[in-house]
């Protein structure tokens, strides 16, 4: 399934819980959450070969149970994830297809034009669950783990709270980005792209919402 959908930009300012990844990269969790941004493009991996990703090694689209295979859960369904983007049940383990991303494995989303704004369900977080942001050279503009998410157990948790919905912004635009895991497996589903270009007010605001942040935490340390 691969569509389009409008809502307000105005989200991006109604961040849950933000983490600042690193100069090009921030990450929001919000558990039940829905993509926040305008024309955004949906993909839930409910056909047989979406044609944005790519898999290697041991990585798969799979559609289990919770229990299934070890060391797999699916992705939990909560909030107005499900409807958002047509999955079932409303709340509990995602029952159709969804990533999942071994140790050894990869799973790469490719985009034929460069994108500033990612969002997926990610499941059960692990703290060595990685994705990494490419430009169109090939340059790795940086990597978000597990353990940079804000908010939510990195665990490998199985409860609704392991489970948020991520919402990623890019200072650069990228091309391709890869999930791999150094420890149990990745599961994600539900993904959201699209290139955005914030109003002046508001990219106003979210940078110094960023240098807020950063200067508070300075000052901790």
């Amino acid at each position: 399934m691969n569509r389009h959908l409008s809502i307000s930009i105005a989200s991006i300012l109604a961040l849950s819980t933000p983490s600042i990844v690193n100069a090009q990269l921030y990450a929001t969790t919000d558990i039940g959450g829905v993509p926040t941004v305008s024309g955004a493009t949906l993909e839930n991996f409910d056909e047989p070969t979406p044609s944005i990703l790519t898999l290697s090694g041991s990585a798969y689209l799979l559609q289990t149970t919770f229990g299934g295979i070890p060391n797999v859960a699916p992705p939990y369904l909560s909030g107005a994830t499900a409807a958002f983007f047509g999955e079932t049940p409303a709340n509990g383990y995602d029952n159709s297809q969804f990533v999942v991303v071994q140790i050894g494995g990869s799973a790469t989303l490719n985009f034929s034009t460069p994108q500033t704004y990612l969002g997926l369900l990610w499941g059960s977080v692990d703290a060595g669950n990685a994705l990494t942001f490419y430009d169109s050279a090939n340059n790795v503009i940086g990597t978000v783990l597990g353990s940079d998410l804000s908010g939510v157990p990195v665990t490998g948790s199985f409860l609704p709270s392991g489970s948020p919905y991520v919402d990623i912004t890019s200072a650069t635009p990228f091309s391709r980005v890869v999930a791999t895991s150094s420890r149990n497996s990745f599961e994600f589903d539900d993904v959201a792209y699209a290139l955005v270009v914030p109003e002046p007010a508001s990219l106003s605001l979210l940078v110094f919402g960023m240098f807020g942040i950063t200067l508070l935490r300075r000052r901790q340390h």
